[in-house]
């Protein structure tokens, strides 16, 4: 993918997640009309990169601390990583080309496992 149709794309990604924010904010709750949306993108993003390279989406996109260092992230080198929208195009491009797995889409909680899951977390294990 080229960069600009990948900084499109996240460009796209940051605008819908801050008109969601900004609609919940006035007690409007998206989430259940837009994580369809995300489990798509998300599975598209697994495919093309990696479940590496779409890892290192989300955390650059959700996760990183905006207002601290700016190189937050670097390679086994030391260097400075995804720390801009090209800077993260390149990693996620380097993920895209050592990928050798085909994706798997994740195996579903059985009820049983989710109420085992739900049970754990009311008695804060």
């Amino acid at each position: 993918m080229n960069q600009q149709v990948f900084t499109h794309i996240l460009d796209a990604l940051r605008d819908n997640s801050k008109r969601i924010d900004g609609l919940y904010e006035l007690g409007i709750d998206l989430i259940n009309f837009s994580d369809d949306y995300t489990k798509v993108i998300d599975t598209l993003l697994k495919v093309y990169y990696g479940k590496e390279g779409a890892d290192w989406i989300d955390w650059y996109l959700w996760e990183r601390d905006l207002k601290g260092d700016q190189y937050q992230a670097t390679d086994k080198d030391g260097n400075p990583i995804c720390y801009d929208d090209h800077s993260l195009w390149e990693e996620v491009e380097r993920c895209r080309i050592k990928n050798k797995d085909e994706y798997e889409l994740p195996i579903p909680m059985t009820d049983e496992e989710r109420e085992e899951m739900l049970d754990m977390i009311a008695k804060r294990i």
